[in-house]
């Protein structure tokens, strides 16, 4: 038994690894299989049952866990009403009627939908770009491509997807010090997806859906949900900022307080200007997705806080400096291995991050966590992106008629820019 206890703590946490995605691959639940692995860590490595469950509800406690299941919540409810209600479809036929440029309408259809983060969201998007690209005779896998790239331009920094709040939360970087940094990535994915995938497309004709009627105000309106969040939160945020010096009682509110504040105002909004009946509106709030979202939530910080308890963290770390392993290999082949097999991106952040800001801190590159955040997080999403079971792909695929073989190779090509931009990155946060 004693053998088993004191082989090497990097074979341990692979070990642990190993679980959690044999768990995931299994159809068990995020949460269930971090959970999971959670608890096998903490006796793998010496800790009493007593002491995981004093870890445990010291987590379940916790102010940032509250704050974060509730982020998470507030997101996915206004996601869930402006879907049901039918704004988002709206939203997307009102900007039809704005622009008569094929190239621009096969963008913004997927990337509008890509504002919101729905499961799978690339499929609603699927039907207006086979419309839309009708007359350009594109083939099927190119078509999937601007589908399944442009849905997914804004998840390296758009602040309601819970990957990008799960990140902050974790690191204890300011949210928007984050959106700003990862804001380049979004313009280098659009760009890259543009030069390789739109620019081929000719614009000797007007796009198939017609003359275009011109309706800014039809498109602000149906816009409003997004621009309130966005717009109120960074208000809320700027003013705390501002005031906190003349009242020092504002550094007390919890730095997520202003996005809360902000999406309780979106769904407000979403249910007056649709006449949602409040008791819908509320039955939103048990939404089955929900409370998958939440107990996934509640396993990450579960698993960091065991990872921290157990001290797994230190001993890898003392691993690594002996073995002479370049930290930097580590923090970009985890999250991308996590990233590739689990295909949804807080699988990567919550298995995974951890790990990598505890090493990070270990190794006395605690200044530099915005940079290696920003490495970790590029490649762990370019998993996702590549992954085959990444349930966009599998959508888009199957409605097009295509295959992941087909499209694979020019998906390498535009990844491999945002990778080469991450990259740049990552080297000039650590030169500053």
């Amino acid at each position: 038994m004693d053998i088993l206890f004191n082989i090497s703590p990097v074979i341990k946490l692979t070990g642990i690894f190993v679980l959690i995605v044999v768990l995931i691959r299994r159809r068990l639940s995020i949460g269930t299989a971090l959970t999971t692995g959670a608890v096998v860590m903490g006796l793998w490595f010496r800790l009493s049952p007593f002491q995981i469950a004093g870890s445990v509800g010291r987590c379940l406690a916790s102010e940032r866990t509250i704050t974060l299941c509730v982020v998470i919540a507030l997101i996915l409810v206004l996601s869930h009403a402006m879907e049901q209600t039918g704004q988002m479809k709206r939203l997307l036929e009102a900007f039809r009627g704005i622009s008569n440029n094929p190239r621009l309408n096969l963008a913004i259809f997927p990337a509008l939908i890509g504002l919101l983060p729905m499961p799978g969201g690339a499929v609603f998007s699927a039907p207006m770009v086979h419309e839309i690209s009708r007359k350009d005779g594109l083939t099927a896998e190119h078509k999937s491509l601007v589908n399944y790239w442009f849905r997914h331009i804004w998840e390296f920094c758009w602040p309601l997807y819970p990957g990008v709040i799960l990140t902050v939360a974790l690191s204890g970087i300011d949210l928007w010090t984050f959106v700003g940094v990862q804001f380049p990535l979004t313009l280098i994915s659009a760009y890259t997806g543009y030069i390789v995938l739109l620019r081929p497309i000719p614009l000797n004709r007007k796009p198939s859906t017609g003359r275009a009627n011109t309706n800014y105000a039809v498109f602000i309106k149906e816009l409003m949900p997004l621009l309130i969040v966005v717009a109120g939160a960074l208000l809320m945020a700027s003013l705390l900022y501002l005031f906190e010096k003349t009242w020092p009682v504002l550094t007390r509110i919890t730095k997520e307080i202003p996005l809360v504040v902000a999406l309780v105002a979106s769904i407000w909004w979403v249910g007056r200007w649709n006449r949602l009946p409040l008791k819908k509106l509320f039955g939103l709030f048990r939404n089955k997705s929900l409370a998958s979202m939440i107990f996934m939530i509640v396993g990450v910080l579960v698993f960091q806080g065991i990872l921290n308890d157990s001290r797994a963290v230190s001993e890898f770390s003392r691993t690594m400096t002996a073995s002479h392993v370049p930290v930097v290999l580590v923090i970009v082949v985890l999250p991308f291995f996590v990233g590739s097999i689990a295909g949804i991106t807080v699988a990567f952040v919550g298995a995974t991050f951890p790990i990598v800001f505890s090493l990070v801190i270990s190794y006395g590159l605690k200044d530099d966590i915005l940079a290696y955040t920003v490495l970790a997080f590029c490649a762990g999403y370019l998993g996702v992106l590549l992954s085959p079971l990444h349930i966009c792909l599998i959508l888009t695929c199957e409605f097009f008629k295509t295959t992941f073989p087909k499209i694979f190779p020019k998906l390498l090509i535009l990844s491999s820019a945002v990778a080469a931009g991450g990259f740049c990155s990552f080297m000039l946060l650590r030169a500053l």
